[in-house]
């Protein structure tokens, strides 16, 4: 029984880091994008949109049981923080020589479809519909058209 709480406070430390880490690293590189944005970014309008993703998917998995969706938020989190890492060698980068706002969407692109087949692959291993894939492009698209 500790072995088990131990494990889940593990997991829940992890979700904690790895959101605030999504949320730093997106909010870091979206200077980079701001030619292309509308909207001003900070740290906490990007926590916000990264806990708005998980609230959002909840819609599409109300029916499942109770651990299969936390299971599912630790694999989207675990994704968004994968993605986060990615973006860091442009932030690198950029600290030493500026690149193009151009190449760093690119770039972020890039990762996007990274993260799209991952989130993919995560969800047939948990034997979750491959459509929550295309809620969380929805949920991505419909911010992206707020922002712009």
């Amino acid at each position: 029984m500790q072995r088990i709480r131990s494990n889940n406070l593990v997991k829940l430390l992890f979700a904690f880091v790895a959101i605030a880490f999504t949320a730093w690293s997106l909010s870091i590189y979206a200077h980079y994008l701001q030619r292309f944005i509308a909207v001003r970014y900070s740290f906490w309008f990007e926590l916000a949109m990264v806990l708005g993703q998980l609230l959002f998917q909840t819609l599409f998995i109300l029916k499942r049981p109770w651990r299969l969706k936390l299971h599912y938020y630790l694999h989207l989190i675990t994704v968004s923080f994968m993605g986060s890492v990615l973006l860091w060698p442009v932030i690198g980068w950029q600290a030493v020589w500026p690149l193009r706002d151009t190449l760093a969407l690119g770039y972020f692109f890039c990762v996007l479809v990274f993260m799209f087949f991952e989130h993919k692959r995560r969800l047939h291993l948990v034997g979750l519909p491959v459509y929550l894939s295309f809620t969380w492009l929805l949920y991505r698209g419909l911010i992206l058209l707020y922002i712009l």
